[in-house]
């Protein structure tokens, strides 16, 4: 009797951290796209409407970070536009070396 509750128990915690994946729902990317005065922007698109706008907004950020990690450099996260049809977030963004400050780049 024991093991059977622990075991259902096991499949109940592995059952919820499954519901609670598929709720976050999933992002697809637009590829990074320069725009003007060094700015990039990338878009995240919510594939269901059980992903939240601040998980989306999180998603898109992390990618910004991740396309100028690979450049060795930090994003710089200059404006976000938030769209609700489609659930869609853009990001624009700036890569800057890692430590400058933005009084350093003014000077």
């Amino acid at each position: 009797m024991r093991i059977e509750q622990t075991s259902q128990r096991r499949g109940g915690i592995v059952l919820a951290c499954l519901s609670a994946v598929a709720l976050g729902g999933c992002a697809n990317f637009s590829e990074v796209s320069a725009g003007q005065d060094e700015l990039y922007q990338v878009s995240a698109t919510g594939v269901s409407y059980t992903m939240s706008i601040p998980a989306l907004t999180a998603a898109a950020r992390e990618k910004a970070r991740d396309f100028c990690g690979r450049q060795q450099m930090q994003a710089d996260l200059r404006q976000l536009v938030r769209g609700w049809r489609p659930m869609q977030v853009d990001l624009y963004f700036r890569c800057q070396p890692t430590g400058v400050s933005l009084q350093a780049l003014l000077d």
